[in-house]
């Protein structure tokens, strides 16, 4: 499973945060990832879900990565603050879709969201967002989960 951040990671920010024609200009380099593993379903953790529902989300993607688009993490108390905030908004969405024990990984372009060092996260760098880098750490978690679900274990 895939948390997925968008500004940073599906476009670069700059610091004016003008966006341009650079809006999703990284998303066909996901696809093309994503449809190399067909099982890999996709989270929204953006702050896009505060203003977007799951729908309106969805007709961001090609039609073929639209059903794979299948929620959104639950926003913490804005009020409150809170250290790894995205972290905890992914637990709580694991949790309250049981899904506790699922294999997942983030791709996001904020490291304050989670714990210094976190292993399930892909890290943008927000003025070059989702770049070749990027492709070959995710390519690596996403070859780690399959190989999970084909050990010698599950059979």
């Amino acid at each position: 499973m895939l948390f997925l951040d968008v500004d940073g990671v599906l476009h670069p920010v700059g610091t004016d945060y003008s966006f341009g024609s650079r809006f999703f200009s990284h998303l066909p380099l996901l696809e093309e990832l994503l449809r190399e593993f067909p099982s890999v379903d996709v989270v929204i953790s953006s702050d896009w879900r505060l203003a977007e529902s799951v729908e309106q989300l969805q007709r961001y993607f090609s039609e073929d990565i639209q059903h794979r688009i299948i929620g959104a993490t639950p926003q913490l108390d804005p009020d409150a603050i809170v250290d790894c905030r995205r972290q905890l908004e992914i637990q709580a969405w694991l949790e309250g879709n049981g899904r506790g024990d699922a294999e997942w990984v983030a791709l996001d372009d904020w490291p304050l969201s989670f714990e210094s060092g976190f292993a399930r996260l892909v890290l943008t760098e927000p003025t070059r967002a989702f770049d070749q880098d990027c492709v070959q750490e995710l390519r690596a978690h996403f070859l780690r989960f399959a190989a999970r679900r084909c050990s010698p274990l599950d059979r």
